[in-house]
């Protein structure tokens, strides 16, 4: 359970972010994982915009919310009814993360050299310097792996 800023800071550190809900289907989906338990998400009270600054017209509110209540209630969360309310940011809640699913490109290279790439050391120094040159242009956020398929073997005649 934390403040809904220290909510943020978790989803953004270990995710991508808190919660956004744009439909009834992410509403839905938010309340099966929560188990019908109050949890944070991602939207809050500068013209109720998503914490990444997005804007998104779909609300549910529960009756009579957002109701600004003592001018403190500026974060949103997802009640055990289902609809949103208006909390204090500071008030500690559980709350519910957004990820992205981790993409992954292969990428085939034929060689032509007169080393041995099935040396280890070989291939280290490859990817140390194929990462170089994806950091010189500006991608960050990558990992790269040596991945040698299997030999082929030649089909011999039969006789």
């Amino acid at each position: 359970m934390l403040s809904w800023s220290d909510a943020r800071d978790y989803c953004r550190a270990h995710h991508t972010d808190l919660s956004f809900i744009e439909n009834d289907r992410d509403n839905d989906e938010v309340y099966t994982v929560t188990q019908g338990h109050q949890v944070w998400i991602g939207l809050h009270r500068v013209r109720w915009t998503w914490s990444d600054k997005s804007l998104s017209p779909f609300r549910i509110w529960a009756p009579k919310s957002p109701n600004y209540f003592e001018a403190r209630e500026h974060c949103v969360g997802i009640t055990h009814l289902q609809e949103w309310d208006d909390f204090d940011c500071t008030d500690k809640m559980d709350f519910i993360c957004h990820g992205v699913p981790t993409l992954k490109t292969m990428i085939r290279m034929k060689m032509k050299t007169s080393a041995d790439i099935t040396d280890p050391a070989t291939n280290a120094q490859i990817l140390q310097q194929l990462s170089a040159a994806l950091t010189r242009q500006g991608l960050t956020d990558f990992k790269l792996k040596w991945k040698t398929p299997p030999r082929k073997q030649k089909e011999r005649p039969e006789f």
